[in-house]
């Protein structure tokens, strides 16, 4: 899938949640609900124990951190002139939560963070009793003119913190796209606009705690729907897609050929990269909506009632894969009883051709699952005639 595809798949809930600010001042839009002082704490809490249940530290802490500034300021055991202050030190543990990968909240690297997020509230308790309010003494005296001209950068260093957290995270999320990466990305645009508007405390919290929980539901689609090897759509979202199929559409069962000799000479490793290259050439070669049904097959939904178009296609993708220079990067095993040896193959290529079955909807087959069974008797056909071909089932 494409990257830009990827952004989209993951970021278009977030977004909406966080044009909820700019939209508050719309006469028609009543956002007087996340004003409710209680709303920020059920919301918060709920993604906390919601990242116990999918061990998502990152969302966990995040939620925890959030809590505690809430919880503090609220309380007035930290000073509300410091607020803007606040959001940029959120935004930097934000960043910093996004460079880790998930794991139990509990394990050493979650209690850790535990220790450190206590140890910045303590220094800050500790800096405001004795100093007072922040804001004046981390201000940043020495910026351009045309900078300092503009009143709602002031005070600058929470709004710079919060940009260069925007940074960090988007640059992250470019590498590791994902819902969790999406929704803290979020939340420290939340806090940059937090910092930029002067947003009050209830409502940011709030939409804030939308945003990580909405993640967790991200992942958690992600989890029962998608792939993780490939990342193309499962045989699940494939069932479920089947409940509603439409009117005209076709089939293509798509078989990896050989795909157990090879995995027996060279190693899962190669096969796992022999999926993957498969899935993206169908994906960047199609018009379909791919899944990957199991194992080495492929299933992919073509709408339309054009049968030939359909097979072009499939040829089209039939010829991309086996002109594919198929590179082994790494060595590893090769066949022989419990032979095991490494090697530079760099050079080394595999060639990697596919059978495709063809079945399309039609008087003859009605139904979603005579379709899949016709495209399914037609791969065995392709097979059957020598693979590497495309078999149409009419």
């Amino acid at each position: 899938m494409p990257s830009y595809l990827q952004w989209l798949r993951f970021s278009w809930l977030p977004g909406l949640l966080l044009i909820l600010p700019l939209a508050q001042h719309l006469p028609w839009l009543d956002l007087a609900s996340l004003n409710n002082v209680q709303l920020p704490f059920l919301l918060l809490v709920t993604a906390l124990l919601l990242s116990l249940f999918y061990r998502s530290s990152r969302v966990g802490l995040a939620a925890l951190l959030l809590m505690f500034f809430y919880g503090t300021i609220s309380l007035e055991i930290l000073l509300k002139q410091d607020f803007s202050l606040y959001l940029g030190l959120i935004a930097l543990n934000l960043m910093l939560f996004s460079c880790s990968r998930d794991r139990s909240i509990w394990s050493n690297f979650g209690v850790a963070w535990l220790l450190i997020l206590g140890a910045q509230g303590i220094a800050l308790f500790w800096l405001q009793k004795y100093y007072g309010p922040l804001a004046q003494m981390f201000s940043l005296q020495h910026l351009p003119a045309w900078l300092l001209a503009l009143d709602r950068f002031s005070p600058p260093l929470p709004l710079l913190a919060c940009m260069v957290a925007s940074l960090g995270a988007l640059a992250l999320l470019a590498l590791y796209p994902g819902p969790t990466a999406v929704g803290l990305f979020s939340c420290i645009l939340l806090t940059l606009y937090g910092v930029w508007s002067g947003m009050p405390l209830v409502p940011l919290m709030s939409v804030a705690g939308f945003l990580l929980i909405f993640s967790l539901l991200g992942s958690s689609y992600e989890l029962a729907f998608r792939d993780e090897l490939t990342g193309v759509r499962s045989r699940r979202a494939f069932r479920y897609r089947m409940l509603t199929p439409g009117r005209h559409y076709s089939i293509a069962m798509i078989d990896i050929d050989y795909f157990k000799k090879l995995n027996d000479r060279f190693g899962h490793q190669v096969g796992d990269q022999v999926l993957r290259m498969v899935a993206t050439q169908i994906a960047r070669n199609s018009s379909g909506e791919l899944f990957r049904y199991g194992g080495e097959e492929f299933v992919l939904i073509i709408s339309g009632r054009d049968l030939s178009a359909a097979e072009r296609q499939l040829e089209l993708i039939r010829e991309k894969i086996a002109a594919y220079p198929m590179r082994l990067r790494s060595g590893g095993r090769i066949s022989g009883p419990k032979l095991w040896r490494s090697e530079r193959r760099s050079d080394q290529q595999i060639k990697v051709t596919v059978s495709i079955g063809l079945a399309q909807r039609g008087k003859e087959f009605r139904g979603p699952d005579t379709v899949l069974k016709a495209a399914d008797q037609a791969l065995y056909k392709a097979k059957r005639g020598g693979r590497n071909r495309v078999s149409v089932r009419a």
